[in-house]
This record gives C-alpha cells, sequence and structure tokens, in this order.
C-alpha cells in the first residue's frame, strides 16, 4: 500500500529536533511525513520578504496535496491556526499526533 502523505503543522518555535521526532513518528504509523519548516526551511532565507512569500505559497502547495493534516504539539500559533483553517477548507482530514498514533495501534491509516 502507498503511504498517504501527513502535512506536519506545529508552531514557528519548534526546534529542528522536535520536528524531526514528529516526523519519525509519522512515518512509523505508516505516512509520508511533509514537514515545509524542517525541509525547506534549509535553503529559503525566511528573513527576505520574497522568500518568505515563495515559502507561503510551498506551504500551501504541500498541504493541498497531503491527505491528512498532523497538529503536533500543545500550542497554536498564527500558522497553525492558518494551516488548520486551508486544510477545513480543503476538507482534508485533521488529526493530532495522538490521533495517529492511537490510529496506528487499531492498524488503521487516517485517509479522506
Amino acid at each position: 500500500m502507498k503511504r498517504p502523505w501527513a502535512y506536519v503543522c506545529a508552531t514557528n518555535d519548534t526546534n529542528s529536533k522536535t520536528l524531526r521526532g514528529y516526523c519519525r513518528t509519522i512515518f512509523q504509523c505508516g505516512y509520508v511525513p511533509v514537514c515545509p519548516r524542517l525541509q525547506d526551511g534549509q535553503f529559503i532565507v525566511l528573513e527576505n520578504p520574497d522568500e518568505r512569500h515563495a515559502f507561503n505559497e510551498i506551504l500551501r502547495d504541500k498541504l493541498l496535496r497531503c491527505t491528512v493534516l498532523v497538529v503536533c504539539g500543545k500550542h497554536s500559533d498564527a500558522t497553525t491556526n492558518a494551516e488548520v483553517g486551508l486544510a477545513k477548507k480543503y476538507s482534508k482530514v485533521l488529526t493530532t499526533l495522538d490521533g495517529v498514533l492511537q490510529a496506528a495501534e487499531k492498524g488503521e491509516i487516517l485517509t479522506d
């Protein structure tokens, strides 16, 4: 079975080590983790307004290609709220990291 793509949604102040941990857990539960801040933040200069705009477009494109949006962590910020709003607008499956873990324990994969 092909692994569905899961968008990793976390606050802007989440550090790389924590993001990698979220991605690892999501992968172990049967998904392809998509984490733009971890992946694209390596080569895009977010302080540059033009590159920040391009980064936001990349976020949107990646989120729309994913089946599931996984909210990770206990806090939210403007970015996580915007990502959740976009996922709702396009009827994506929304869950938390705990939700992914619970589904995996039952042998389930969350898809639309």
